[in-house]
C-alpha cells in the first residue's frame, strides 16, 4: 500500500492499470535471457498493476495499491522486491518514499501457498505453443471438465494467461453449446 499515485516520469502512465515495465527492448530482452539462462536479471522485466487507478474501492481513501511481479528462473528463492521496486523508481522518481506497507514470496514461497502455481509459475504451465492451443490437457474441449454441467475457465485454459478473460469467454462459450446441443 502506498500514498499517493506512482509518479510516473511519462505521465499517462498514471492512468493505466497495467504497465509492462522493462525499459528499452534490448533491456527486456536482456532481463529475459538472463531468467532463461537459470540467472535473476539485476533489472527485470516487471508487470505492474495499479488497480486503485481505475477502482477506488481497491484501497482506503487517499490511499492506493499497486501489486507487481518479474520473471525469475522455475522455482526461485529469491526475493525480487527490491529488484521490483528499483525498477519502478527508475520510471518512477520518488515511488520508493510512498511505500506504506508490502507483502512479498519468492516463486517457492508462491507454490507452498498454492501447489498448482507450480515452480512459483502463476500463468498455469509454460508459455509455449502447445501449452497454448492444448492446456490443461490435449483435448477436443478443453474446458470441460468431465463432470456434466462443469466447465473450467482460467490462465490454465486456451488460450492461456495474460489474455485476460478471454478463457471465460470461450469456457462459456463451450458451456452454452453444450447446453444447446443437449436440446
Amino acid at each position: 500500500m502506498y500514498w499517493g499515485p506512482v509518479p510516473w516520469a511519462a505521465s499517462e502512465l498514471s492512468r493505466a492499470a497495467t504497465v509492462h515495465l522493462g525499459g528499452s527492448f534490448a533491456e527486456v530482452a536482456q532481463a529475459e535471457s538472463d531468467v532463461a539462462r537459470g540467472r535473476h536479471a539485476e533489472r527485470p522485466y516487471c508487470i505492474v498493476v495499479q488497480a486503485s487507478v481505475v477502482d477506488a474501492t481497491r484501497a482506503p481513501a487517499g490511499q492506493h495499491t499497486l501489486w507487481s511481479y518479474c520473471h525469475v528462473p522455475n522455482g526461485s528463492n529469491v526475493d525480487m522486491t527490491s529488484r521490483i521496486e528499483d525498477q519502478i523508481e527508475r520510471f518512477a522518481p520518488g515511488f520508493k518514499d510512498l511505500i506504506l506497507a508490502r507483502s512479498s514470496a519468492s516463486a517457492v514461497e508462491t507454490e507452498r501457498h498454492n501447489a498448482n502455481y507450480l515452480g512459483g509459475d502463476i500463468a498455469g504451465g509454460a508459455g509455449t505453443l502447445r501449452q497454448t492451443l492444448f492446456r490443461p490437457v490435449a483435448r477436443w474441449n478443453p474446458y470441460a471438465t468431465g463432470a456434466p454441467g462443469m466447465y473450467l475457465c482460467s490462465a490454465s485454459t486456451p488460450p492461456g494467461a495474460g489474455v485476460h478473460g478471454m478463457c471465460g469467454v470461450f469456457a462459456a462459450k463451450s458451456a452454452i453449446g453444450e447446453l444447446r446441443r443437449a436440446r
